[in-house]
């Protein structure tokens, strides 16, 4: 079996279309088989709080505590991350993007050695490919409306119908999307879900999705403070469509299950750690007959394949998901990013994550992570839109 022999951590930056440059770290597990290495990615870092990691000591910190371990040592790779990087109960913790870009490369190197595919290795593929809901940022300025409705004309025409609009900020631009969208596109379009990001209590967010409920949607996410368990119970039993929430921590699964708060559990692979914490959210979800959807923060085609992988093999996975970050940004660091067709996101084909890097997109990426380019005030906004 191999073993890993050398940590390496990369830091990149890629821009997104009209938008900021985000931040990532891509991680590679290097062996004693030179023809084996697992890649993983710290994906889109630019959220508070306001920090970067120093890349050099924790790339130090990681070869101490992970050089020896055998590939397919998962359960012992979860235990040292959990030890030395704990799940915060926040979304955007830093540590859980440590975890994950980790966690991933693992189960790649794991695949790799094995000859399968990471959804083989989870169980075997339920599916072969997920509907993506295509995402709406918030209408924030009386001109996002027309940019975003044009930004819908586009992903149709590429085939995508399922759409997850945010609101929250401004309701009288967000009910003139709608609307509009409504009317232009008609039954072109689904609206997935109204994603209100934790923004509005739960009184106010039930408010708004009741005034624009002829518009149709799917269901509504996040309609409470964070952490806002009986705001959301309120959003279950005043509404009469399915509320969904992000489940970043096993203590949060369990309390929504408890309460019985939410009819959908907003999976995300970075959200939780990796993909090994994943499945134990997806079991908990299972058990208690809850429907999933795979949640993003925007990843790279390193990211955004894992979190194929983790759609593919997981049966509770039921309801459009959301990885597309690799259409938003300007460029990839692989050789073949992961491929979306008529709106569906595919599993890659070969072993492993079924990717590749290539060094010279890796090298034209390359560079130390900053907030130079991002203003405080964008930063806070992508805290609550970007999900």
């Amino acid at each position: 079996m191999a073993k890993v022999t050398r940590v390496s951590l990369t830091p990149i930056n890629t821009p997104r279309h009209n938008s900021i440059t985000c931040g990532h770290i891509l991680v590679e597990l290097h062996t004693d088989d030179d023809s084996l290495v697992g890649v993983g990615e710290m994906s889109d870092l630019q959220h508070l709080p306001r920090f970067h990691f120093d890349v050099p000591e924790l790339e130090a910190t990681l070869n101490e505590i992970l050089v020896g371990l055998d590939a397919l040592q998962l359960t012992e790779v979860e235990r040292r991350l959990e030890a030395n990087f704990p799940q915060a109960g926040y979304i955007y913790d830093k540590s859980r993007a440590i975890k994950c870009g980790v966690d991933i490369a693992f189960w790649d190197l794991a695949a790799k050695q094995l000859g399968v595919r990471v959804c083989d290795l989870l169980g075997g593929a339920v599916r072969e490919s997920v509907p993506i809901a295509y995402p709406i940022f918030r209408q924030q300025h009386e001109e996002d409306v027309e940019r975003n409705l044009a930004m819908v004309e586009r992903r149709i025409a590429e085939g995508f119908e399922f759409f997850r609009v945010y609101v929250g900020r401004r309701l009288d631009l967000d009910e003139r999307f709608l609307r509009a969208a409504r009317e232009r596109f008609g039954d072109r379009i689904a609206i997935k879900s109204l994603d209100f990001s934790n923004l509005l209590d739960a009184k106010a967010a039930c408010a708004f999705a009741e005034k624009v409920a002829d518009v149709g949607f799917d269901l509504v996410e996040a309609p409470a403070p964070n952490h806002d368990v009986r705001g959301l119970v309120y959003a279950r039993n005043r509404l009469p469509l399915p509320i969904s929430e992000h489940v970043y921590g096993f203590r949060w699964a369990l309390d929504l299950v408890a309460a019985d708060a939410v009819d959908v559990f907003n999976v995300s692979v970075i959200a939780i750690g990796g993909i090994t914490p994943a499945r134990r959210i997806f079991a908990i979800a299972e058990a208690a007959g809850k429907s999933c959807l795979v949640g993003t923060t925007q990843e790279l085609s390193i990211g955004t394949a894992a979190a194929a992988h983790v759609a593919m093999a997981m049966p509770p996975v039921t309801v459009p998901s959301d990885p597309v970050g690799p259409l938003l940004y300007t460029r990839d660091v692989v050789c073949d990013p992961v491929r979306y067709i008529d709106g569906r996101l595919h599993v890659p084909s070969g072993p492993g994550l079924g990717m590749r890097l290539d060094p010279e997109q890796v090298r034209a990426s390359a560079g130390p992570l900053t907030w130079a380019a991002t203003s405080a005030a964008a930063v806070v906004d992508r805290q609550e839109v970007a999900r």
